[in-house]
């Protein structure tokens, strides 16, 4: 049976998850950013400013007090979790002294947004997943850039110091051109002693403003996708789950109602494969329960018909055994009758051939 505590723990567990509790959360992290935003102004309301972010700041606390309490150490087991700790310290240490330096990290409490808005935990979370890929791009980015620089330097540099006197000047120029930001001056500049030098510019500025900076892009959408389609993946194998359970359920429900039944035909005399029916009788071609004369309710296959038909069979076959003819006619051929109006008929009442009159 559960505890006080255990219970309370639960109720404010159910109370930090609830939509209210988090539309609350966000309205005041909304009025912190309108707040510090504010402070940036010297008037008279600064004193009271200060004072409604020193109670924003209670109100940060008490949510990290409540949260601590409902999920224990389970609260470590988040990355933004560790963030908003992060965020209500820094708030808590006096910002004078050696600490002076802190009072910039309050604009960090605006970043708690994130945290409170679903969306926007998923669209960081798929940036963070999208380095490693990222990563190679830009360094293939990087090895670019780094290749025409030198190359650049090596070619304009004597003509266009201010654009490409070193590496450095250099680089910084190229990527400049590569956000496409004053690149005309810089064309213009050198093409004023290199006529030929929009080669140069073109195959640069396809290859890092429109291949190297698309594939990033790229990188990062596909990452954004694969993490929409993980959450629904998930989704999806929970309702698989309950559905393959739901069809198993049913699945023992009917084994269970087909075995009642073959007891039930069992219980009756009957056969449960299909051979019978339940009240004893057979199908066609089996053997009936009725009575041995035949006067059974059996089928067409019963004993009973059976044997009536035996019966009737028996006079026909004394019949025909009695037929006038000669014994080498009747161990004839069976094969080889004669029609019937080639026949002879012997005379009625004779069983011989008829004696001639001397």
């Amino acid at each position: 049976m559960p505890t006080g505590t255990e219970s309370l723990a639960a109720q404010v567990d159910r109370m930090v998850s609830t939509r209210w509790f988090g539309n609350t959360l966000l309205t005041v992290i909304l009025v912190n950013a309108v707040i510090l935003g504010a402070t940036t102004y010297q008037n008279a309301a600064l004193p009271y400013l200060i004072i409604a972010e020193r109670v924003i700041v209670a109100v940060f606390v008490v949510e990290m007090v409540l949260k601590l309490y409902a999920w224990r150490w389970s609260f470590f087991r988040g990355g933004w979790n560790w963030f908003d700790l992060f965020v209500v310290v820094i708030s808590l240490i006096p910002a004078t002294g050696p600490f002076a330096v802190l009072r910039v990290l309050r604009i960090l409490r605006v970043l708690r947004i994130i945290t409170a808005v679903p969306q926007m935990r998923q669209i960081i979370s798929a940036l963070f997943k999208s380095a490693p890929g990222m990563g190679t791009v830009i360094g293939l980015m990087l090895v670019t850039i780094y290749t025409f620089a030198v190359l650049a330097q090596q070619l304009f540099g004597e003509t266009v110091p201010e654009f490409f006197g070193d590496l450095g000047t250099t680089l910084y120029t190229l990527f400049m051109v590569m956000t496409t930001e004053d690149w005309p001056d810089v064309s213009d500049a050198v093409l004023a002693h290199h006529p030929m030098a929009w080669i140069f510019f073109v195959v640069y500025m396809v290859l890092t403003a429109y291949i190297v900076l698309n594939l990033v892009i790229g990188v990062i959408v596909a990452s954004m996708e694969r993490e929409v389609n993980d959450d629904r993946w998930a989704e999806d194998q929970v309702l698989e789950e309950e559905q393959h359970q739901t069809v198993v359920n049913r699945l023992a429900e009917l084994t269970q109602q087909v075995e009642h039944l073959t007891r039930l035909v069992q219980a009756q005399g009957g056969d449960p494969g299909g051979g019978g029916s339940p009240d004893g009788g057979h199908g066609p071609g089996g053997s009936g329960d009725g009575p041995e004369d035949g006067d059974g309710d059996g089928g067409p296959g019963s004993r009973g018909g059976a044997a009536q038909d035996a019966r009737e069979e028996e006079p026909e076959r004394a019949r025909a055994a009695a037929a006038p003819g000669d014994e080498g006619a009747g161990s004839a051929g069976v094969g080889e009758e004669e029609p019937d109006e080639l026949a002879e008929p012997a005379p009625s009442g004779s069983s011989g051939p008829p004696r001639g009159t001397g």
